[in-house]
């Protein structure tokens, strides 16, 4: 004679029930986790593992920069008195990029010149080093703006005052410094023009 324990009829569906639940819960945890990693728009939030190498590579951007002992001050658009004079080759692809834009075209020209048209400034160069940058301005600026934006200190002192423009010759550290006039309102200038040497006066 055979016997048999009550609960083992219901022990199948007691498993069954089990697994549902389960999947049931796994299901909520997939679509919590879903949500928490979209913001509220529905757009994706990096990962916290993403955010910690994001700020790794950032820390390690600066240490770089740190490095090669030159970081863009606040501000600047382009820094020239720092570009002016230094080798173009040996300038961090990075800064070239900030500061200059990608490369647009490249011409030779005679005694070891050349003249390189970048997206943000144009840039000659005598033997690699840069002698001129001429940069189109963000908009038109007065002259302690337009200075001040390009690397140089608000006053510079007394300029040459003509029609078309404002000079300083041997202004600090430069061979020489022009804003060209906006047309339409002579208070304002549209381009940078500077010459950290004359190579003509190399020889």
């Amino acid at each position: 004679m055979s016997t048999t324990v009550a609960g083992d009829d219901n022990a199948p569906m007691e498993r069954r029930q089990l697994a549902i639940i389960g999947a049931l819960v796994g299901l909520g945890l997939v679509l919590a986790f879903g949500a928490r990693a979209c913001g509220g728009d529905g757009t994706e939030v990096p990962s916290l593992i993403r955010q910690a190498e994001e700020r790794v590579d950032g820390r390690a951007e600066q240490a770089s920069a740190r490095r090669s002992g030159y970081t863009k001050r606040e501000g600047l658009h382009i820094d020239i008195p720092y570009l002016g004079g230094r080798r173009l080759a040996e300038l961090r692809p990075d800064v070239v990029e900030d500061q200059l834009g990608e490369r647009v075209s490249r011409e030779e020209l005679p005694e070891a010149e050349e003249h390189l048209v970048y997206g943000k400034a144009e840039v000659w160069t005598h033997d690699g080093r840069i002698y001129r940058i001429r940069k189109q301005l963000a908009h038109p600026m007065d002259i302690p703006t337009a200075l001040g934006t390009s690397g140089f200190p608000l006053d510079l002192g007394m300029p040459i005052d003509a029609t078309t423009e404002v000079r300083w010759n041997q202004a600090w550290n430069q061979r020489r410094i022009r804003l060209v006039r906006n047309p339409s309102d002579h208070r304002l200038y549209d381009v940078i023009d500077v010459w950290r040497f004359l190579p003509k006066e190399l020889h």
